[in-house]
C-alpha cells in the first residue's frame, strides 16, 4: 500500500507537469477518511491553488443523487418503479418516437408502443437521448427551434424519443424527468428536497443547485486540451436560475 507521501508526490508531480490542472483526492473507509490531498490550480489562468474545499461542477453525478432521492420516495410508497409515469407527469403521457425525416426534412413521428416508467427513466431505457451524441436529435432541435438541455429550460425537455421505452439503452435527459417526479410527489422544488432529505442529513453542506457567493470564490474552472496537448481554461457556466 502506498504511503501518504507517495500519493502526495504522484499527484503533485502530475499537477506540476500540467498533465492535470489540479486535483482533490480523498479515500475513505465506512468509518474514517484515510487520505486527502489537494494539488495544482483551480484554474490555470489564475493563481488560486486547489484546496480541499474547492467547489467543482459535478455535472452528471447529479443523476445518481436525483435517482437516490427518487428511491427514497419509492421506499415510502409515493413513487412506483413500473407504473406509467405519465399518470404523474402529463408531459410523458403520450410519448412520440422520432423515426427519421421525410424528403423535405420534416420529422417523422409516431406514438410510442409502450408507456414510460420510472424504472425506464432511471436506467436510461426510456428512449430519450442527448442531442450532443445523437445526430437525428440535433437535427430535430435545429428544425423545431427547441433549446438544448444545458439551457436549463423546460422547453428543452419537449423532445421525442429515439426508441420505444424499454427496448434499448441510450444516455439522455431521463433523470431530468426523475427530478420532476420527485417534485410532483414531494410538493417541493428539487433543490429543497435534496437539501432537506439528502444533503443536510449527510452533512453535504457545500452541495447545491445554485452557486453561492462563498462557493464561487472557491469554484474550479473548466479546461480543454488543445491539439498540442496543452491544457487551457475555457468559459463554462450553467444557468443559475433554471426553470
Amino acid at each position: 500500500m502506498q504511503s501518504q507521501a507517495q500519493i502526495d508526490q504522484l499527484l503533485r508531480q502530475k499537477a506540476d507537469a500540467k498533465e492535470i490542472p489540479g486535483v482533490v483526492a480523498v479515500a475513505a473507509t465506512r468509518n474514517e477518511t484515510i487520505y486527502q490531498g489537494a494539488f495544482g490550480k483551480r484554474d490555470l489562468s489564475k493563481d488560486d491553488a486547489m484546496t480541499l474545499d474547492s467547489v467543482f461542477w459535478i455535472a452528471s453525478m447529479t443523476k445518481a443523487i436525483t435517482a437516490a432521492a427518487a428511491m427514497q420516495l419509492v421506499e415510502q410508497g409515493k413513487l412506483t418503479l413500473d407504473q406509467p409515469i405519465g399518470n404523474l407527469l402529463p408531459d410523458l403521457a403520450a410519448p412520440q418516437v422520432l423515426e427519421g425525416f421525410d424528403a423535405s426534412g420534416e420529422p417523422i413521428l409516431r406514438p410510442a408502443r409502450s408507456a414510460i416508467t420510472l424504472r425506464h427513466l432511471m436506467t436510461h431505457t426510456a428512449g430519450f437521448c442527448y442531442d450532443l451524441w445523437n445526430g437525428d436529435m440535433a437535427k430535430y432541435l435545429e428544425k423545431t427551434g427547441l433549446p438544448g438541455i444545458t439551457s436549463c429550460r423546460n422547453d428543452a425537455l419537449k423532445t421525442p424519443l429515439t426508441s420505444d421505452p424499454g427496448t434499448r439503452w441510450e444516455y439522455g435527459i431521463n433523470i431530468d424527468f426523475v427530478g420532476k417526479a420527485v417534485e410532483a410527489v414531494s410538493g417541493k422544488r428539487l433543490d429543497a428536497y435534496l437539501r432537506d432529505h439528502m444533503f443536510a442529513p449527510l452533512g453535504m453542506n457545500d452541495t447545491a443547485v445554485k452557486i453561492g457567493d462563498d462557493q464561487r470564490k472557491r469554484l474550479v474552472g473548466m479546461h480543454a486540451r488543445g491539439e498540442d496537448g496543452q491544457l487551457s481554461s475555457i468559459p463554462f457556466e450553467l444557468a443559475q436560475d433554471p426553470e
